[in-house]
Order: structure tokens, then sequence, then C-alpha cells
């Protein structure tokens, strides 16, 4: 499987793909483990926002789709940087992505 099938399986899977591509898959380059690691940030940051909302008192109009649609937003823009071989790394998501699988990524 070439670098960007494998990034893009990584994005459309959420942080189960990204798991999959950074840690089961041995021969991937820098780059791949780069979206690897940013989908893992970008499917669990959705997560953890969309059920603390879930626990406030009230409701925000449009949030949850909000929420939604920003998070669609990210998986295309990186899933458009995977098939461009461009720098790997997104706004916010790629500082967070490198302090917490820098090791990993750098190997």
């Amino acid at each position: 499987m070439d670098e960007k099938a494998k990034g893009i399986l990584a994005y459309i899977f959420g942080w189960i793909g990204g798991l999959i591509v950074l840690y089961a898959v041995k021969d991937n380059q820098r780059n791949t483990k780069f979206h690897a690691a940013q989908a893992i940030v970008l499917s669990a940051g959705y997560f953890v926002i969309n059920i603390a909302y879930n626990f406030i008192p009230f409701t925000i109009p449009f949030f949850g789709t909000i929420l939604h649609v920003v998070y669609l937003m990210g998986i295309i823009f990186g899933i458009v940087k995977v098939c461009k071989q461009e720098d790997p790394e997104l706004p916010v998501l790629g500082g967070i992505a490198k302090s917490i699988f820098g090791k990993k990524i750098d190997e």
C-alpha cells in the first residue's frame, strides 16, 4: 500500500485508522506517521468535545452542526494535504500531535 493510501485511510477511519497506520504498519514514512497522529488528535478531540457538550445543562444553537462541519473540514483538509504531498502539519492539530506522538513520528 502506498503512503497516500495509508494517510487517507488514517483520516477516514479516525482514531482507529490513525492508530493502525501509526503503530501496526511498520514501513511508514515520517509524513504518513504525522498524518496518522493528526487523524488521532482530530477524531479524539471531536469525540471529547461532543461528549463534554452533551453534559452541559444548556444548549448552544447549532453547536453540534458546527462541530461536525469543523470535523469534516479537518478530515478533508488533511486528505487534500495527503494527496498533494504537502507539508503534513495542520494548523493547531500539528502542534498537539507533535507533543503527544513526537517520538513515534520521528522513529
